[in-house]
């Protein structure tokens, strides 16, 4: 039994080309990582190294963890808008590709952004706070360096979510019409860059991501639905892989199990998890259901 959704497929400029990792690799044996809050920096880099890649890391002061410096072969320190800093740290480092991994919580940046020259430049030109599309001006101003910013999902072939039951046992049917309100909620939501995730009861939408991540929409969604809530965490129809890939790990089951939320429901092919075994395990004691699907 199957969730039976509109496909929508990206735009072709919004396609990821995972040969420009492969090349970066091959040719180049390094990479660069603009690094954001939480573990997927780290075991970003840990994936990267095992690759053979040499790892130059620009991190963010009061966000990324202070154990990228052990796997790092370089590391910069910098706070959020310092732009010229980060394409002059690649630059001297001669990295030619890089990830974006990791979010930047904008409640807590919101007064406490440092805009060098570059940076002001960037927000002058775009005329937008919103994430995809500064995210994609920096790409822009990367890429006039011939510093191309790529997608992490090649690293992580094994840890791609896939089609179907990841674990857990099957949905009902009131819960596979609650994933469909959800995906079609987060494609009417696309256009406002709102969030990736929400969480439904009985058909209804209880909460939605806003600024305040992942963990707390779902533990909102808790609160305002009872048990067995369904969480849905789906990109933006229009969203490049390049800068957000849309991922969960084991923290994430944690407060599905605090919330007593019943499914996770995860694009395949476009999302990741991290920890994949020990999710699967937890997630299976706690009787969720986790499960891979697509627009179709």
């Amino acid at each position: 039994m199957w969730i039976k959704t509109k496909f929508f497929s990206s735009p072709p400029h919004l396609v990821v080309d995972i040969s420009s990792t492969e090349k970066a690799i091959i040719d180049y044996g390094s990479i660069g990582i603009i690094a954001g809050s939480g573990s997927f920096p780290l075991q970003f880099a840990i994936q990267a190294k095992s690759k053979g890649c040499k790892i130059y890391v620009i991190a963010h002061q009061g966000e990324t963890a202070k154990e990228i410096e052990k796997l790092a072969d370089s590391v910069v320190w910098i706070r959020l808008g310092q732009l010229g800093k980060v394409i002059n740290f690649f630059k001297s480092s001669a990295v030619r590709y890089v990830v974006m991994a990791g979010g930047i919580s904008r409640v807590k940046h919101f007064g406490d952004i440092k805009l060098d020259l570059k940076g002001a430049s960037l927000i002058a030109r775009v005329r937008s706070t919103k994430d995809d599309v500064v995210m994609r001006g920096i790409a822009d101003e990367l890429l006039k360096e011939k510093i191309e910013v790529v997608s992490c999902l090649s690293f992580f072939g094994e840890h791609v979510v896939r089609e179907g039951i990841i674990s857990g046992t099957k949905l009902s049917k009131d819960e596979q019409e609650d994933v469909r309100v959800g995906i079609n909620a987060i494609h009417a939501m696309s256009s406002q860059d709102i969030g990736q995730l929400v969480v439904v009861k009985e058909g209804v939408v209880v909460a939605v991501e806003a600024v305040e991540g992942t963990d707390e929409t779902i533990r909102r969604g808790g609160k305002l639905g009872g048990a067995k809530t369904v969480v849905v965490k789906f990109s933006k129809p229009t969203q490049d892989l390049r800068f957000d890939v849309p991922t969960i790990g084991i923290n994430t089951i944690q407060t599905l199990i605090d919330a007593k939320s019943r499914v996770l429901a995860l694009e395949a092919g476009k999302g990741m998890i991290l920890d994949l075994e020990q999710v699967k395990k937890l997630a299976s004691q706690a009787g969720i259901t986790i499960i891979g699907t697509k627009w179709n």
